[in-house]
């Protein structure tokens, strides 16, 4: 009976591990696919900013889920201070800062190298991190990834290290800590230009 059971176990063991070798495969090749469409496009001197960075985000939008980044960075809490109108609001700023931060990143590109590291199982998450190699630094950037219905969605990035969603909730916890919702909305508008 014993022996059955380690069979059944080790088999189970079998099976799932093969499973999310096959999903650490698939987050795998689209980070690889999407990096590799942005990384075409950054060195072409003759394309003018504003379609690079259209370009860009047509890219890169359909892998992140900007609504839950926004969500994570306030916390259940700070999320709940909120009616439906500042909720929307806040989703609005925040996505409009993240992507603009993205794009200025973007345009600082100066023939970075990039190299691949293979996916990390985080429990149901992935995890899947590069190296951008420049001429006088290293940078690891990890890309965190969950399935939503069917699809792979990044909802944090951590460069060497620092999570942007840890960053960002800890300046905004600190504004709602000495302030208000409206505070941290009026920030928010200062910062994205609205």
């Amino acid at each position: 009976m014993l022996k059955k059971c380690m069979a059944m176990i080790v088999i189970g063991w079998l099976v799932s591990g093969s499973a999310s070798a096959g999903q650490k495969e698939e987050v795998s090749a689209l980070l690889q696919s999407r990096i590799d469409a942005v990384l075409a496009i950054l060195p072409q001197k003759d394309m003018p900013q504003e379609e690079k960075n259209r370009k860009i985000m047509e890219i890169v939008e359909p892998v992140f889920d900007f609504a839950l980044m926004a969500k994570l960075t306030l916390g259940k809490t700070g999320w709940q201070e909120m009616n439906d109108v500042q909720q929307k609001e806040f989703i609005d700023l925040f996505v409009a800062r993240l992507k603009a931060s993205y794009l200025d990143k973007s345009s600082l590109y100066s023939d970075e190298k990039v190299a691949y590291k293979p996916a990390v199982e985080a429990g149901d998450k992935i995890h899947a991190a590069i190296d951008v190699i420049g001429k006088e630094k290293t940078v690891e950037v990890v890309y965190k990834f969950y399935s939503s219905a069917g699809a792979w969605k990044i909802y944090d990035v951590e460069i060497n290290g620092v999570s942007l969603i840890q960053s960002y909730k800890s300046q905004f916890t600190e504004i709602l800590k000495n302030g208000t919702v409206a505070n941290l909305l009026e920030e928010l508008r200062k910062t994205s230009g609205n």
